[in-house]
């Protein structure tokens, strides 16, 4: 039989081995981009920045990253306004019907995002609509609607309905209900789900595919680039969309928590009682 700490030491050295396995291909862009020389080669002699200066005087990466944050905040402010009122709508009222209406809307979740791509470039075809950074937003937002509904009905499972019947009960209407009761109660998760269609969006590349007109969106410039090989420009600018997924992912997973601790704090449920 193998020791209990035999046991951690193996299960432990497994994590880093799988932690390194994931960050290892980060790090190394990172630190190519990085690199004071020219070609992309071990070992590094000299760290330079020079490689980020020479991103911000690039007009056509400034052009597409100033696209791709356009159709993220568009494909966000989309997926919230109709991922929060079905979410919200399926847990007060649907019953079976609503929780049909939610499976329906993650079924983008189970389709690959080149079936999706190419269904919606038929659709655009069929409709004679000429594809632009419309149709781009359009296909984000069908991407970025599952995890916003997801988001918010895993919140609203934990939800107190002795709210909602306190405040009912108090004077107050469907409409005032919703802005003083259910919203401020589901900001946090309205602001998680936000931030993660967010970094779906911004980082797409194979929906975007499909949909870009002329105008192209980062991850679109970073895969043309890529067409004349592997530079340290390149390393420079998948570094910083590597720290811009990062931040908003990690900014999500934040707000998730904080919405746990807030739902879980003995005062809302004495409140509640």
């Amino acid at each position: 039989m193998i020791s209990a700490r035999a046991a951690s030491a193996v299960l432990a050295a497994w994590y880093w081995l799988v932690v390194a396995f994931l960050f290892a291909p980060l790090v190394v862009v990172v630190l190519f981009s990085l690199n004071d020389a020219e070609v992309s080669i071990l070992p590094i002699r000299a760290l330079s920045g020079r490689w980020y200066a020479m991103l911000m005087k690039d007009q056509t990466v400034l052009h597409a990253l100033g696209n791709s944050l356009i159709v993220a905040v568009a494909a966000v402010v989309v997926s919230v306004l109709l991922g929060a009122p079905l979410a919200i709508g399926a847990h007060r009222h649907g019953g079976k019907v609503g929780r049909a209406l939610v499976g329906f809307a993650l079924a983008p979740m189970m389709i690959p995002a080149l079936i999706l791509g190419v269904s919606l470039l038929t659709l655009l075809n069929a409709l004679n609509a000429q594809l632009s950074l419309v149709s781009v937003t359009l296909g984000h937002t069908l991407i970025c609607l599952p995890y916003v509904v997801l988001v918010l009905d895993a919140r609203l499972a934990g939800y107190d309905p002795r709210l909602d019947e306190a405040a009912l009960d108090l004077g107050a209407g469907p409409l005032m209900l919703l802005w003083t009761i259910t919203l401020p109660l589901l900001a946090p998760a309205i602001t998680a789900a936000a931030l993660l269609a967010f970094t779906l969006s911004f980082d797409d590349v194979v929906v975007a595919f499909f949909l870009t007109g002329r105008e192209n969106t980062l991850p679109m410039t970073i895969w043309a680039m890529l067409r004349y090989g592997i530079t340290p420009e390149l390393n420079a600018l998948a570094a910083l969309t590597i720290l811009v997924s990062a931040l908003t992912a990690l900014l999500a997973e934040m707000t998730l928590r904080n919405a746990r601790s807030i739902s879980a704090h003995p005062n809302l449920k004495e409140t509640s009682s």
